[in-house]
């Protein structure tokens, strides 16, 4: 009679060790083009998403976004996220400040979050670079899941001064993150 509910618990503390076990699902590493477009001066640019499991378990995604700035530095970031999921609600952002190796323009370019609808940067001039980051296009988000969420920008502007400052706004114009002394990669 004893040995019955040894034996219960025990099943109950095995599906509970391995549930998350079994919700678990690998994924293939693999990148998707998300944009491509042309700088002033007529050097290509692209966006990539890519995906691959987080370390030896299958229970989390590592999810990047690489931004290939043709005559500028080549850069790229990574985050887990749930497998079979996408980037959490309120990543602020990750992005980097860069002059062009012709010295005719700088580059502010990286990601935000999907609530974020609009960017503005203060640059070391005293004046404000404003834009609004673009998401995947619909196909994409319906077809991969993992580029729910995520939000790009590529932004050429003067090269008279660089972004020291950064602040994300909600559609509705809610302040969502200010960074005061922005020191994302700059060069």
């Amino acid at each position: 009679m004893r040995a019955r509910p040894i034996l219960l618990l025990t099943v109950v503390a095995a599906l509970l060790v391995l549930a998350p076990a079994a919700a678990a699902t690998c994924i293939k590493q693999h990148s998707v083009r998300i944009a491509s477009g042309t700088s002033p001066n007529g050097l290509p640019w692209t966006v990539e998403g890519s995906i691959r499991n987080n370390g030896n378990s299958c229970r989390e995604w590592l999810f990047g976004m690489d931004f290939e700035l043709t005559g500028a530095t080549n850069w790229g970031w990574g985050t887990g996220i749930p497998a079979g999921g996408h980037l959490r609600g309120g990543f602020e952002i990750d992005a980097f400040d860069d002059l062009q190796e012709d010295g005719t323009t700088r580059i502010f370019s990286g990601s935000v979050g999907g609530e974020v609808a609009k960017v503005m940067a203060t640059l070391s001039n005293n004046k404000h670079l404003t834009f609004h980051p673009r998401s995947p296009s619909a196909q994409l988000r319906r077809k991969i899941t993992w580029l729910r969420n995520v939000r790009y920008f590529v932004t050429y502007y003067p090269p008279e001064a660089f972004v020291t400052g950064v602040s994300t706004f909600s559609a509705s114009g809610q302040l969502l993150y200010r960074d005061r002394s922005f020191e994302g990669l700059r060069m």
